[in-house]
């Protein structure tokens, strides 16, 4: 049997874990996400929450056998008044290798983003979910998350003006 560890991420972590989010990144891209793709994706992620760890955002990774294998980023945000002004978590960003997958480890990540966000005391915690990715929905529903909100988004090459129409 492997030994998978969970721990809080260090900044030793970084290399490896921008190198993922470029690879979840990439899955975001064929999964149809339509946004702009940055230079150096994995610094740009990292720069997004790096000045608030430990504060509003926390990264966890899993170890198996020692090396890094997967991440997970949870983050505290607050909405906007008109929406109750409340603070709530999210489960922002999770990416396992594939020969680690159906290990349970994604499952456990989760599970510590939520004790940290409980911790918090969000009032709730969401999730973004591209479509297609059923993989990720199939383990997040048991969890007890709903659908609440579905997002669209048209590119000006997609937009169909008044007159076109």
């Amino acid at each position: 049997m492997s030994d998978i560890t969970y721990r809080v991420a260090t900044e030793d972590d970084f290399p490896i874990v921008k190198k993922y989010y470029a690879h979840l990144d990439g899955l975001f891209r064929q999964l149809g996400l339509l946004l702009p793709e940055p230079d150096d994706v994995g610094q740009a992620w990292l720069d997004s929450f790096q000045r608030t760890l430990g504060r509003f955002s926390k990264l966890w990774v899993a170890e198996l056998d020692g090396e890094v294998i997967a991440f997970l980023l949870a983050r505290v945000k607050r909405t906007p008044p008109f929406m109750g002004g409340v603070l709530v978590g999210e489960l922002a960003d999770e990416w396992v290798e594939p020969a680690a997958r159906r290990m349970g480890i994604a499952d456990k990540l989760c599970r510590y983003g939520f004790e940290w966000l409980r911790e918090m005391e969000v009032h709730s915690v969401e999730i973004r979910i591209l479509k297609g990715n059923e993989a990720s929905w199939a383990m997040l529903e048991p969890m007890g998350f709903k659908p609440e909100l579905t997002q669209y988004r048209v590119t000006w090459d997609e937009y169909i003006p008044e007159d076109d129409a």
